[in-house]
C-alpha cells in the first residue's frame, strides 16, 4: 500500500495549502492535517488528492478507517484519470461485503457528481461558469510595447499581463499584476505601456480590463535552449505530481508556444490532422440572446467541435467538454451555428475543416459593475491544432489549480469568480485577497454581510502590503463606519498610501476620516491636497471640488 501515496519534491517556491504541502505533512506522519488539506484539494478535482484520501481512509490515518469511503474515493480518482486508483480499488473490493459494496458504489456516484471530472464542485466546473468575455473599450492612444533591452539582446522570450480599471475619461487605473514570466521586467514594460494608453470610454468606471504582452525572443538563442531544457525537467517533476512544477510548466509553455488564434486538442480527439485556415464570418456571427429566468442566473461557457465544408457551412457539430449546460442554451447555440457562413481569411477552405466553436452566455442579474453586462452572448471560432495535453499550458494550469496552487487559482478566478479567488485568498495569495475584496465590495449592493467580507479580505491583503487594498480599506471605513477607532485606522492606512503614491483618493479618504471625527480644518487641508493631485494625475476634478465645498460648509459627504 505504501507505493500508493506518491511522493512529491517541494520546489523552492512555497505554496500555501496545496497538495505538495499535504504530502509533506503526510510524510512527516501529521496525518490529520494532511487529511484536511487533501480534502481541500480533492474538492477542487485533483485526482491525486482523492487517491491519497482513499489511502488514508483505508489505513485509518488521521481519520477512522472506512473501506467504503476508500472505495468511493478510489473511484472518483479513477474518474479524474488517476490510473493507479484502479488497481487499488480492486484490493478494496475484496474487503467489502455485498451490502458494503453497494453502499460504496452509491457513495462513489455521489462523489463523482460532485468532484469527478465534470463535478459541480471542481475548478473545471467553475471555469464553465466564469466571466470569460469582458471586452475593454477600444484604444484611442495605443503606444508600442517596449521589449526590455537587456532581455531582448539575450533573446529571452516572455509573457506578462495586468488587470486594471478604466476611469470615466478612458485612463487606466489600479494595475494589478496577473503574471510575468520568466522575468519581472516584462511586467514593467506592460505597465509603462499602460501609463501612456488611453481608451475610448466615457461614463462609469470599467472594471477588470486585461492587457497582455507577448515577447517572442530569439528561437536560436542560448536562453531559448535553456528554457527547452528546463521544460523537460519541469515535465518530469509535473508528471510526478509536483504542484509548483506544474504551475511553472504552465507558465513556461505559455511563453514557448503562445498561439491564442489556435485551439490545441490531443490525440484523444479525432480530428483531421491538417490545420484548417483562419476564418471570417460572412453572415450572422453572434447569438441573439435575452437573459431569462427559466435557467439559473450564471455565466455559461461551452464548446463544440465543428466541421465546415468548402462553402463555409457547418456540416457536423459535436459537444466538446460540456459541463451541465442547460438544454435551452445548447439548442440556441446549435441554431446559431446552422446559420453561419464562414470564409477563409487567406486561401480556400478544403472539403473538411475542423474548428472549435466557443460560446459564452451571460444570464446574470444585471447589477454588478464589475461585469460587462452589455454583452449577454458571444461566440468565436478557432482552428484546431493537434498537440498532446502535456504540451498544452492550459492543461498544466488546470492541474496545478485543482491541486491548490494559489497563483493558478488566482489567474483563473481573476474576473470575480469568487470561489476560485477565495481558494487562492485562503492560501495567503495577497493579490487574490485584494481582488476578492474589490469584487465583493463592488457586488455588495449595500448588503452588510458582503460588505463585511469585503472588509475582511481587503484587510488581509493590506496586512501583506498591498497598497490598493490599504486605500480601498480606508475608503471602506469612511463610507461604512462611524467607529472612532476604525476612522483612525483609515487615517493611518491613507497616510501610508499617500506617502507611497500621492494618490488623490488617499488624500480624499484622509479628509473624509477627519471630517467624520469633527476635524473640518484638517479635512479641508487634505481635500485641497486631493484636488491638487487629482489635477496633476488627470482625474475628474468635479467630485473632489464638490467634496471640498461641503467640508468648507461643515457638511459630511459620507
Amino acid at each position: 500500500m505504501k507505493a500508493w501515496i506518491l511522493t512529491v519534491a517541494l520546489a523552492p517556491m512555497l505554496s500555501w495549502g496545496n497538495a505538495n504541502e499535504a504530502m509533506d505533512l503526510y510524510l512527516n506522519q501529521d496525518y490529520q492535517r494532511a487529511f484536511t488539506l487533501f480534502e481541500k484539494t480533492a474538492e477542487l478535482g485533483d485526482g491525486r488528492s482523492q487517491f491519497n484520501l482513499a489511502v488514508q481512509y483505508l489505513r485509518g490515518q488521521g481519520v477512522k478507517a472506512d473501506p467504503v469511503k476508500a472505495y468511493a474515493y478510489f473511484s472518483v480518482a479513477m474518474a479524474n484519470d488517476f490510473k493507479m486508483a484502479q488497481q487499488a480499488r480492486k484490493s478494496v473490493i475484496k474487503r467489502l461485503s455485498s451490502d458494503e459494496l453497494q453502499r460504496a458504489q452509491r457513495l462513489a456516484q455521489q462523489l463523482i457528481a460532485e468532484i469527478g471530472r465534470q463535478g459541480s464542485a471542481t475548478v473545471r466546473y467553475e471555469l464553465s461558469r466564469a466571466l470569460t468575455y469582458n471586452p475593454a473599450p477600444s484604444k484611442r492612444i495605443n503606444p508600442p510595447t517596449e521589449y526590455p533591452s537587456g532581455l531582448k539582446s539575450d533573446g529571452v522570450p516572455g509573457v506578462a499581463s495586468y488587470i486594471f480599471d478604466i476611469d470615466s475619461q478612458g485612463i487606466p487605473r489600479d494595475y494589478i499584476l496577473l503574471h510575468s514570466y520568466p522575468a519581472p521586467e516584462f511586467a514593467q514594460s506592460i505597465a509603462e505601456k499602460l501609463d501612456e494608453t488611453r481608451f475610448s470610454y466615457s461614463g462609469e468606471v470599467f472594471h477588470n480590463a486585461v492587457i497582455r504582452g507577448v515577447f517572442s525572443g530569439s528561437p536560436d538563442s542560448e536562453v531559448m535552449q535553456q528554457l527547452r531544457t528546463k521544460q523537460q525537467h519541469l515535465l518530469q517533476q509535473a508528471r510526478r505530481g509536483d504542484v509548483d512544477a506544474q504551475a511553472e510548466l504552465a507558465e513556461l509553455l505559455r511563453v514557448l508556444d503562445y498561439q491564442p488564434e489556435l485551439w490545441p486538442v490531443d490525440s484523444d480527439v479525432q480530428v483531421v490532422a491538417k490545420q484548417a485556415p483562419m476564418v471570417r464570418f460572412n453572415s450572422i456571427t453572434q447569438p441573439d440572446f435575452t437573459p431569462t429566468k427559466t435557467i439559473d442566473p450564471s455565466y455559461y461557457n461551452f464548446n463544440y467541435l465543428v466541421n465546415v465544408d468548402n462553402q463555409g457551412r457547418v456540416q457536423e457539430v459535436s459537444a466538446f467538454e460540456h459541463i451541465d449546460i442547460p438544454s435551452q442554451l445548447d439548442e440556441h447555440a446549435r441554431e446559431v451555428m446552422s446559420q453561419w457562413s464562414l470564409g477563409a481569411e487567406q486561401g480556400l477552405l478544403g472539403d473538411s475543416n475542423w474548428y472549435l466553436a466557443r460560446f459564452f452566455y451571460n444570464n446574470q442579474e444585471q447589477q454588478a459593475s464589475y461585469e460587462n453586462h452589455s454583452v449577454v452572448a458571444y461566440a468565436d471560432v478557432k482552428p484546431l491544432v493537434n498537440k498532446e495535453k502535456e504540451q498544452q499550458w492550459r492543461y498544466w494550469q488546470l492541474k496545478a489549480a485543482a491541486a491548490g496552487h494559489s497563483d493558478m487559482l488566482y489567474q483563473l478566478g481573476i474576473n470575480c469568480n469568487q470561489r476560485l479567488l477565495l481558494e487562492a485568498a485562503e492560501r495567503q495569495h495577497s493579490r487574490a485577497q485584494l481582488q476578492l475584496g474589490r469584487c465583493l465590495l463592488t457586488q455588495a449592493s449595500g448588503q452588510r454581510e458582503q460588505l463585511e467580507l469585503a472588509r475582511y479580505w481587503l484587510n488581509e491583503a493590506a496586512k501583506q502590503g498591498e497598497l490598493i487594498a490599504m486605500r480601498e480599506l480606508a475608503g471602506w471605513y469612511v463610507r461604512y463606519s462611524d467607529n472612532g477607532a476604525q476612522l483612525k485606522n483609515a487615517i493611518a492606512l491613507a497616510e501610508q498610501v499617500s506617502d507611497e503614491t500621492d494618490h488623490p483618493l488617499a488624500y480624499a479618504y484622509l479628509a473624509a476620516a477627519h471630517a467624520k471625527l469633527g476635524n473640518f480644518d484638517e479635512a479641508i487641508d487634505y481635500q485641497e491636497q486631493a484636488l491638487s493631485e487629482a489635477e496633476d494625475q488627470s482625474y475628474a476634478q468635479q467630485p473632489f471640488e464638490q467634496t471640498l465645498a461641503a467640508y468648507q460648509k461643515g457638511q459630511l459627504i459620507f
